[in-house]
């Protein structure tokens, strides 16, 4: 049997835990030279990453300069094709704009292929019994790509799907689940948190895998989920972003946000988010990635908008892929009127109160100009909420969020402790941890 996967585009290991580290690096380098060469060959490619005639090697990376969000926003579809690879045909997608303007991808139907044979390698490793009937409950439309890749996976699989999306009613979904004992739920956090937190566990006796795609998860969701439904797993499917496809995959021995990366079509670089220099190995810093392929976009160094750390214990399942913690978003944040706060302000302003994770709090923004009133959520599992006078000392030393909580607009500060469910969410299901409505 092969041991890769010979296809249009980048060569995939059939099983990647399966390969020794040599192996697999020398699949990845072949496959740089590959996605190099794809980008050399496009003349409005080749000229938007000066210096790419250097760049033979995945060690050569860093004579690139780092692609941020807004450079791939202003060179994408339709404002320009300076990253498109072709060929014509494909699908197209749209970035949700959570970690800068919103992007338009243009991904080959061949990349496509390769996304969904990730993400059927990566549910094998994390689950050896693959589902077999899977309800498909992530956000459809939108130029979201959630939906499509859960499909692919799904028929790469050869499981039985059921295309419910997000918006369809809990109690209907459940109803589903026990009218053909589906076994799987794909959902992000807070539809299938609701899900299986408002339902009798009696109809939900088939099901034995909720896995989330999209956002963490969060230790307050997972112990509401596996307290309301005793023996369900609840795990990641996938580290996956609109603009890469799959970038890490979960083993039997891992949860939360810790990842084995698809070492031979993926390069992760761990760097100072101030500096962008390399850290250290176990080091924590801000994530780019490079996706190997040869159809669709080229992307070198892209800051994906997330922080993350790659760890030097190997994992126990042997595999030699590396293995990634996720550690947040680089710099989620939100301007109100003037002043820019970020959700590493808000944690740090309600640490001293028993909000150690920013899954625990959401910070909201409600507008009634031209004055505005700010509600702050604590999960329940926060010991107490503080005054609005002890949030406003604790915020002191965070003086961009100081200032919006003491704004003139500011009409009134709220802090009250609330069921998950009554976090704000935006349209494609997630939960941010800065919420403004206007």
């Amino acid at each position: 049997m092969s041991r890769t996967t010979h296809r249009a585009g980048p060569d995939l290991a059939a099983d990647l835990d399966a390969l020794p580290a040599a192996e697999i690096a020398a699949l990845r380098t072949a496959n740089f030279a590959r996605t190099v060469a794809a980008a050399r060959s496009i003349e409005a490619v080749d000229a938007r990453y000066p210096g790419l005639a250097d760049v033979h090697t995945p060690d050569d990376l860093r004579a690139l300069p780092i692609l941020t969000p807004a450079a791939l926003a202003a060179g994408s579809p339709p404002r320009s094709a300076e990253f498109v690879l072709g060929p014509p045909g494909g699908l197209v997608l749209r970035s949700s704009g959570t970690s800068g303007e919103a992007k338009t991808m243009f991904h080959s139907w061949e990349f496509k292929q390769q996304v969904d044979a990730l993400g059927a390698r990566g549910l094998r490793a994390l689950l050896p019994d693959p589902p077999r009937r899977i309800a498909n409950c992530m956000f459809p439309g939108g130029l979201n790509g959630a939906f499509l890749f859960v499909l692919g996976l799904a028929e790469n699989l050869g499981a039985l799907a059921f295309p419910l999306g997000s918006s369809t009613p809990v109690a209907d979904t459940a109803a589903a689940i026990a009218a053909h004992d589906i076994d799987t739920i794909i959902a992000g956090p807070a539809y299938g948190t609701e899900l299986i937190t408002e339902t009798p566990a009696e109809q939900l006796r088939s099901l034995r895998h909720f896995l989330y795609l999209g956002e963490a998860i969060g230790a307050e969701r997972e112990r509401l989920v596996t307290e309301a439904l005793p023996g369900v797993s609840v795990r990641s499917i996938a580290y996956s972003t609109n603009e890469t496809g799959p970038i890490g995959y979960q083993c039997t021995h891992q949860s939360g946000g810790t990842h084995h990366l698809h070492d031979d079509v993926m390069i992760v670089e761990v760097v100072d988010q101030e500096t962008g220099d390399p850290v250290p190995p176990g080091t924590e810093g801000e994530l780019l990635v490079t996706p190997l392929k040869d159809t669709g976009m080229a992307l070198f160094r892209y800051r994906i908008g997330d922080r993350g750390r790659i760890e030097t214990t190997p994992c126990p399942c042997g595999s030699s892929a590396q293995v990634l913690t996720l550690l947040g978003r680089a710099g989620e944040s939100m301007t109100v009127d003037v002043w820019t706060t970020s959700a590493d302000q808000l944690l740090a302003a309600l640490r001293p109160f028993g909000v150690s994770d920013v899954t625990q709090c959401q910070l909201q923004v409600l507008w009634d100009f031209p004055q505005y009133t700010v509600r702050v959520l604590l999960a329940p599992s926060v010991p107490d909420a503080p005054s609005a006078e002890a949030l406003l000392r604790e915020a002191k030393a965070q003086w961009q969020l100081h200032t919006i909580l003491t704004s003139r607009r500011c009409a009134e500060i709220t802090v009250e402790r609330a069921p998950l469910g009554s976090f704000a969410q935006n349209e494609r299901g997630k939960v941010p941890t800065l919420y403004q409505r206007f």
